[in-house]
């Protein structure tokens, strides 16, 4: 068992779950070193007891445990250093805890390299939201040697109602996936269910008493069916980490030849609603992009068949193609500043529109989507957000591949969506940069195609 009273607990990642996990822990007097990729949530900890570290290195050198509670693979490659690059000095003789979800393979790789490098792994995700991890209720499960997980157990038992251990990593993770499976399909159905009554004219405050009285109530439903009645979109579980959970459950799937059928559904309807803006806002809110499927029914444009694809007007039609783009980023790019946005809007038509080849797709007679190639290399592709599934973004690309010879595009890492299109045309990672063009601190993917190597 560990010693909670001489020795640190460090823990890294404050974001919506890792602050009040991490809040708990310093309230319940464990000795904590914190750390975050930004300042948020720092203050916090400081008033609830924890120490806050100047580094990652400092936390790992204070820590006999270090607990991750990060976004994703990025985010714990961005801490710990990329595959194949184990840190011995900052490893050996440490117990590394991730509590995010990861792709299981991945998780795999990390604790073998943990213990290259002389180390210990546990994985020990769990299931539940802020609220829950505010309340220590949340649901934990926990893989790895019997020996660390019995020497991090104490630690985490003040996060959670239950611990349970599933056996050798990757066996925690899988079953989270496991879990999630439910939980999505719970939550999306419960959101179809709200968004049916209303299209009838039902009360949603009616609804929701009727559910909540009946067996088919749970804690879970209870919470949702408060934020779609009241239309509170504060998120506990973000609709972004929603998809890249299911995306998760998916490919999981694939590797095994397993069906997936309301999974796959989820994914495309939590992928809408990314696209449409909603990221960050709690996954309850996927019912904004149900309501748009009703809406939009009869106006969704044909697909690309029916796309007309022609050169550019020239500058008669900048105006048109700067409002694309405006409301395709405003709809897709919610990790770009308002100032970011407007700054590159304002350069547009004066600096980045003479620079391309640009294409103009035109449905039903007007403009929806446009696309900038330079030297090969796709440098814009945007369409109307209402035309997002309809086969725009594919007949620009066809185009550009086909008439303008692009093999490369460069894609902002955060804009998942994006680079997921891309990656099912055919093209792949070849490498990464730390910030855009400007020097602004978006990551850009360099994507490429193997054909045109």
């Amino acid at each position: 068992m560990m010693d909670q009273s001489n020795q640190s607990v460090g823990f890294i990642g404050l974001g919506i779950m890792g602050e009040p996990m991490a809040t708990r822990l310093a309230r319940a007097g464990v000795p904590l070193v914190v750390w975050n990729r930004s300042p948020r949530a720092l203050d916090e900890l400081a008033r609830a007891g924890a120490d806050i570290a100047p580094t990652v290195e400092d936390v790992f050198h204070r820590s006999q445990v270090v607990i991750l509670m990060l976004a994703d693979t990025d985010a714990v490659d961005a801490v710990l250093g990329s595959a194949g690059r184990p840190r011995a000095e900052l490893f050996s003789g440490k117990t590394i805890v991730n509590m995010g979800t990861v792709p299981p393979a991945y998780s795999r790789r990390l604790s073998d390299e943990i213990r290259a490098a002389g180390g210990s792994f546990v994985e020990a995700p769990v299931s539940g939201s802020r609220r829950p991890a505010e309340d220590g209720v949340l649901v934990g499960m926990l893989a790895g040697s019997e020996r660390a997980v019995e020497q991090v157990s104490p630690v985490i038992a003040h996060l959670c109602a239950s611990l349970t251990y599933c056996g050798e990593v990757p066996a925690a993770l899988t079953m989270k996936l496991s879990v999630n499976v439910f939980l999505i399909a719970v939550v999306t159905g419960l959101a179809e269910s709200f968004h049916f009554a209303q299209r009838h004219g039902l009360s949603r405050d009616v609804l929701r008493q009727v559910l909540d009285a009946g067996q088919m109530s749970s804690p879970i439903s209870r919470v949702k069916s408060a934020k779609i009645a009241e239309d509170d979109w504060t998120p506990q579980a973000a609709i972004r980490d929603v998809l890249m959970n299911s995306e998760l459950i998916t490919d999981a799937a694939r590797a095994r030849g397993i069906a997936s059928p309301l999974l796959d559904v989820c994914r495309d309807l939590y992928d809408e609603a990314v696209r449409r803006g909603d990221g960050s806002l709690d996954m309850a809110a996927v019912i904004r992009a149900i309501d748009d499927r009703t809406i939009s029914t009869a106006s969704k444009p044909v697909r690309d068949e029916s796309v007309r694809i022609r050169p550019s007007r020239g500058e008669s039609e900048y105006p048109t193609l700067v409002a694309i783009w405006r409301h395709a980023v405003d709809a897709t790019h919610d990790f770009l500043t308002i100032g970011d946005r407007n700054d590159i809007e304002s350069r547009l038509s004066a600096e980045y529109f003479p620079a391309v080849v640009l294409s103009v797709a035109e449905a039903g007679g007007r403009p929806v989507g446009f696309s900038g190639v330079l030297d090969g290399s796709l440098e814009m592709l945007f369409v109307e957000p209402e035309h997002h599934g309809g086969g725009i973004g594919t007949a620009l690309l066809r185009h550009a591949i086909a008439e303008l010879q692009v093999g490369t595009v460069d894609v902002n890492e955060q804009n998942t969506s994006a680079v997921r299109f891309y990656q099912r045309r055919d093209f792949e990672i070849d490498g990464r940069s730390p910030t855009d063009e400007a020097g602004r601190p978006y990551p850009l993917l360099h994507l490429v195609l193997p054909a045109s190597r």
